[in-house]
């Protein structure tokens, strides 16, 4: 059994030489992420797992203490004494001069993605879905990447999906237009893929934002949305952000993102949540910066994708940021008064035996194939239509309904007076909050307000958008 430390003369120390040696033989290195991100990690078979220095320090402990086998008790005392009064052999200095090793991960790519499970690797394109094992394959896995389940499936081209899931997930979409059904179920599938595939387009990075339906004059909490990301967490290494406490001027906002992590939740965002906040980590590299530690860099291509719920709207500034954004509205089967509990008489996931978590993994593994098929299906939604009745009174969308036309030129001044003859008991707004709801109502119509003034005299005028 291999030492890494010297015994002479009944004197024992440790040999900083053999202690490299041995880590090394055990699997550990440092990874550099770039030049100032050094990273410790440890490597058994093909999965690599982030240590820290005290990690490495216990791991010898346990050798010495549990596996080694000495010539006597009095000895391994003797070791295990010199061993704890020599901290400094594991200070951050020493260890990062471990070996240092790259490593090749297997990526996913735009037309072909991986699920890691503890017995198979499924490889899943847009034509096949090919059980494999990881010594096949050529690269490594974070330890975070392998799913907690024997999966039990044969080649196939597709998978017809089935389960309690899969029938969750329709009910998330469901409409009583059976085109619109069909396309938002179409839409739900594919974003639920896209989320899953941990490859990145640089040219057309999207955050996907869940939000609640919006009727009887408030938005209705329950739907389901909150069960849909704790799902994914089943497939990827998923990182949650409290959206309600979540302050963007927190440096260790990011605290909880690791190098392994694919997808990032900001949950259950309030209504004034600016999503000009985040949208450097959509479209960027990934700062993260944790307590007494130095910040790190994860690349675009490594770093997680984003995932949005709300009761509300999320706004942006300008058409990139829209650009940026698939909004899908989840229907409203569920509330609080009617929860996937009452329907499946059991909690999601509790209570499942290995059967319907295997129809669980196989329509996660659909979704990804319908993905990689047909890229993100657009929804059927007017979310700018949920933003004005979120933001505005029906009063005034029904007085702009009937008394203001596309391309006649209003004066300000005299439609909001005109606004207040006809509903002398609205309650009172400023005329700059009126104006801010006609741009709401011209965005939910696909219509462009244009404003000028002449004078004193403000204007504007809706016009066909023509973008």
């Amino acid at each position: 059994m291999k030492t890494f430390w010297t015994m002479t003369s009944g004197s024992i120390k440790i040999d900083p030489e053999a202690l490299f040696d041995f880590l090394k033989l055990n699997g550990f290195h440092t990874y550099h992420l770039s030049k100032k991100d050094i990273f410790l990690i440890r490597i058994e078979s093909k999965v690599v797992k982030q240590v820290t220095k005290d990690d490495i320090r216990k791991f010898c402990y346990n050798y010495i203490d549990k596996e080694f086998i000495f010539e006597s008790e009095s000895e391994r005392k003797l070791v295990i004494a010199v061993f704890i009064k020599s901290p400094d052999s594991f200070s951050k200095a020493n260890v990062n001069l471990l070996n240092t090793i790259s490593i090749p991960f297997i990526a996913d790519t735009e037309d072909k993605s991986f699920f890691f499970f503890k017995n198979a690797v499924i490889e899943i394109s847009s034509e096949n879905i090919i059980t494999r094992k990881l010594d096949e394959l050529d690269g490594y896995i974070w330890e975070e990447d392998i799913i907690d389940f024997d999966f039990s499936f044969s080649d196939a081209k597709s998978i017809v999906p089935k389960g309690e899931f899969n029938s969750f997930i329709s009910d998330l979409s469901t409409h009583k237009d059976k085109k619109i059904n069909d396309q938002n179920s179409d839409s739900l599938t594919t974003i639920i893929g896209y989320l899953l595939s941990r490859s990145k387009n640089p040219a057309n990075p999207k955050a996907i934002v869940l939000m609640d339906t919006y009727k009887d004059g408030n938005p209705h909490g329950g739907t389901g949305k909150g069960l849909l990301s704790k799902a994914l967490k089943r497939i990827r290494n998923t990182a949650f952000i409290d959206g309600k406490t979540h302050s963007s001027k927190d440096k260790f906002g990011l605290a909880h993102v690791s190098l392994g992590t694919k997808i990032l939740v900001y949950d259950d965002v309030p209504r004034d949540f600016k999503f000009e906040k985040i949208f450097p980590l959509v479209t960027e590299d990934a700062v993260v910066e944790r307590k007494y530690e130095n910040k790190f860099t994860i690349p675009f291509e490594d770093s997680p994708k984003i995932l949005i719920t709300t009761n509300y709207t999320v706004e942006g500034k300008g058409s990139s940021h829209r650009r940026r954004k698939v909004e899908f509205i989840i229907s409203d089967t569920y509330d609080d008064e009617y929860t996937p509990e009452d329907k499946f008489g059991h909690l999601i996931f509790l209570g499942w035996g290995d059967q319907e978590w295997q129809y669980f993994y196989e329509f996660m593994i659909h979704c990804v194939q319908m993905f990689l098929l047909m890229g993100i299906v657009e929804p059927k939604f007017n979310v700018r239509e949920r933003a004005l009745k979120m933001n505005a009174s029906l009063s005034f969308i029904d007085f702009a309904k009937e008394d203001l036309e596309v391309s006649n030129k209003y004066n300000k001044r005299e439609v909001y007076e005109k606004f207040y003859t006809k509903f002398p008991d609205h309650y009172k707004i400023e005329q700059n909050t009126f104006t801010g709801w006609l741009k709401l109502y011209a965005d939910a119509k696909s219509l462009q307000l244009v404003e000028s003034h002449s004078g004193s005299d403000n204007y504007f005028e809706f016009v066909i958008n023509k973008i």
